[in-house]
């Protein structure tokens, strides 16, 4: 028994199907697929030789081992988080808050000041990702992301992602309209290259051969297709909230007046299971509140749950 390697994510998984009392809800909560919270169970039930839970009509039922089990379990996972709570020391009542690098400098930063004065008793920990963190071990209490979402996550839609096409100014007396530019191009993979403006042409109908000079400039994230945009490599296409302050100063242009809708939408996410803690229901309301001031000031957001 104590060497068995699976015993803790066993107990894990046996005490979200006591608290929920279900075997879906269960796997919501954990992130996993209902079969694999089954099959896991159904190993642990072999492994103590007792049966924990038995049908009930559609759901389930705890059997009396199982009534115990789940008791103690719930009893000792609480004291296993006050501990990890007594060990965090201050540090833990940081919430962390995890973006992308294109919506963390873009859109949140221009608006932290507000959420530092109306919420001065909460922390906040700002962390970079690369990759989705849904599907990654990084660690943060709540996520901003614009592509596949995760079962067992509460999602709050936040922003659909608009896209705009920018340039550094033209030097008087060169040309400028008319003329083909070296275009800047996010989707860098040999399969999808260029895929980006593709789109971009579809949507303005814009003819790629008659506004592309060369091939495509290839830069992995907006941010870095901004900055080369700002440097004169070319045009960049980036999220209009992401540009629009280099547009204010002027150090882009617009290469078109078209924004067209790349078809993402930023997510705020964070666990079922934890939409009952304070400080995140402090975070979630305070995206709310920004996002109606947003949106009566025009601006291109929308505001509902998934």
């Amino acid at each position: 028994m104590k060497n068995e390697p699976n015993i803790l994510r066993s107990l894990q998984y046996f005490e979200a199907v006591a608290r929920h009392g279900s075997l879906k809800h269960a796997a919501a909560d954990l992130g996993v697929t209902q079969s694999a919270v089954s099959h896991q169970l159904r190993r642990f039930s072999e492994t103590i030789g007792q049966q924990l839970l038995v049908k009930s009509g559609r759901g389930i039922a705890l059997t009396p081992a199982g009534e115990k089990l789940g008791t103690r379990l719930s009893s000792a996972f609480a004291d296993l988080e006050g501990l990890v709570k007594e060990i965090a020391g201050p540090d833990e009542q940081a919430l962390r808050l995890a973006v992308c690098s294109s919506f963390g400098p873009g859109w949140l930063i221009d608006r932290m000041d507000d959420f530092y004065r109306a919420h001065p008793e909460v922390s906040l920990d700002l962390r970079l990702y690369a990759e989705n963190p849904l599907f990654s071990n990084f660690a943060a209490d709540a996520y901003v992301v614009a592509d596949e979402l995760k079962p067992g996550f509460v999602a709050i839609p936040l922003k659909d992602e608009f896209l705009v096409a920018v340039e550094a100014p033209r030097a008087k007396g060169t040309q400028s309209d008319g003329a083909r530019r070296r275009l800047i191009t996010t989707d860098v993979e040999p399969e999808t290259l260029g895929q980006d403006w593709r789109m971009f042409c579809r949507k303005t109908g814009f003819k790629l051969p008659e506004i592309q000079e060369g091939p495509f400039h290839r830069a992995s994230h907006f941010m870095l297709s901004l900055e080369m945009a700002k440097r004169g490599l070319g045009v960049a296409l980036v999220p209009d909230f992401l540009a629009s302050r280099d547009l204010r100063t002027g150090q882009i242009v617009r290469f078109s007046e078209q924004t067209v809708p790349s078809g993402r939408t930023y997510h705020l996410c964070f666990k079922s299971s934890r939409a009952h803690e304070a400080k995140l229901m402090t975070l979630v309301h305070w995206f709310r509140s920004v996002l109606a001031s947003d949106e009566s000031h025009h601006r291109p957001f929308r505001q509902h749950e998934k």
